[in-house]
Formats: C-alpha cells, sequence, structure tokens
C-alpha cells in the first residue's frame, strides 16, 4: 500500500514469496546439492573401476601359461652356471695354495667357459679347466649344450663333466670317469646299471686329483 502525504516517506509494501520448488524430474533438480553430485561421481568411478579390473582378470587368466616354465628353466641354467664355476673355483683354490706354499707357480691352472647368453645368464657351454704339473694333466670338462629350436638345452643332468686324468709317460694308463650336477649343487660319478649311486664328490676327491697330480 502506498500513502502519499507531504511530510511522509511513500512505502511499497510487497507481499514476499516463497521459492518455487524444481520438480522431481527438473535438470536443475540437485543442482545446488554438492553432496549428491559428489556421492554419483564417486559411484560411477567405482563401477567403472570394477569394471575394468573384472575385465583385466579375465585377460590375464586366458593368456598362455607360458611364463612360469619360462622361469623355470632360467633357474634351471642359473644354478648350472653358478655350480660350474663352483667347481672350478674349487680346483682354482686349491691349486692356488699349493703354489703359494712352494713359493713359485708349480701348478698351471688353464680354464675356458665359452659362456652362451641365456636371458642374461652367462651358461657355460662346453667349459675346461686344466691342471698341469710337470708332464701331467688333470682336465675337467663340461659337456656342451646342445641347441633345441635355436636355444642352448642340457640334456639328461642339469650338467655333466668328464674329469681326465693324463700321463704322457703312460698313455695306456689314461684315467677318467663322468660326474653329473645334481639341482641340489651336487656332483655325483656316474654308476653303472644297477648299482647305487656313490656319494657326492667331496673335498676329499678334490684333493685326490692333485695327490695324483703331483705324484
Amino acid at each position: 500500500m502506498f500513502t502519499g502525504n507531504s511530510g511522509t516517506r511513500g512505502v511499497l509494501d510487497t507481499p514476499r514469496r516463497a521459492p518455487v520448488p524444481c520438480a522431481r524430474g527438473s535438470r536443475f533438480a540437485g543442482v545446488s546439492d554438492g553432496h549428491t553430485l559428489e556421492s554419483a561421481r564417486r559411484s560411477g568411478t567405482r563401477d567403472w573401476a570394477k569394471e575394468m579390473a573384472d575385465r583385466a582378470a579375465a585377460r590375464v587368466s586366458a593368456q598362455p601359461r607360458f611364463g612360469r616354465r619360462g622361469n623355470r628353466e632360467k633357474e634351471l641354467f642359473a644354478h648350472r652356471a653358478q655350480h660350474v664355476r663352483a667347481l672350478f673355483r674349487s680346483l682354482e683354490s686349491m691349486a692356488t695354495g699349493v703354489n703359494k706354499e712352494a713359493g713359485s707357480q708349480l701348478i698351471v691352472v688353464e680354464t675356458a667357459l665359452n659362456p652362451k647368453n641365456l636371458g642374461g645368464i652367462d651358461v657355460p657351454d662346453g667349459a675346461r679347466l686344466v691342471l698341469k704339473f710337470l708332464e701331467r694333466r688333470v682336465e675337467v670338462v663340461l659337456s656342451p649344450l646342445v641347441n633345441i629350436g635355436g636355444r642352448p638345452a642340457a640334456i639328461g643332468a642339469l650338467a655333466t663333466a668328464s674329469v681326465i686324468q693324463y700321463d704322457p709317460a703312460d698313455p695306456a694308463g689314461t684315467d677318467w670317469h663322468d660326474l653329473s650336477l645334481r639341482e641340489d649343487g651336487s656332483w655325483v660319478a656316474k654308476s653303472a646299471d644297477g648299482e647305487p649311486p656313490p656319494p657326492p664328490f667331496s673335498e676329499a676327491d678334490l684333493r685326490r686329483l692333485f695327490e695324483w697330480l703331483i705324484g
């Protein structure tokens, strides 16, 4: 209502209106509700992540299972390389000990590993160690790897080696025996069919080789 007397101030009295609620299906519904939008976003992200996880797991399960076999092959070749080197180091350290005590290089050691590379592993192939004293010598020769499908592979035991004792003064008396490498790292002399396997090749057996070499 407007009152227009002189000396009095006009007042426009306008009735206040309540806000009109949005219809339930309106595109403006919930715009002012930040919590509702955030909850919807999180729910949608979680559903999407779960769908991707399920698809990824299904794809992995459907893949051919070659990885475990490949890892097993590398593990065996790593064992082969490790124990071949360990055998050679034992012989080299014994020769070094004798030469140190003698104050001279009486026993000559020659080694050749001839490594092949298998997935970053240097695999000894036809490795050879020779101990020489005067005219006698002891040789340890690792059986070479064969190629199957273009890849090096061990046949039979994890590794096999021949130990040869040779004296040119008695060529007819040349002696040798074969060793097989087990997965536990032990070297065992081959036994005849029907006979129980002998005990693992030990440090005492290595010492006997030096005793024969020196005479």
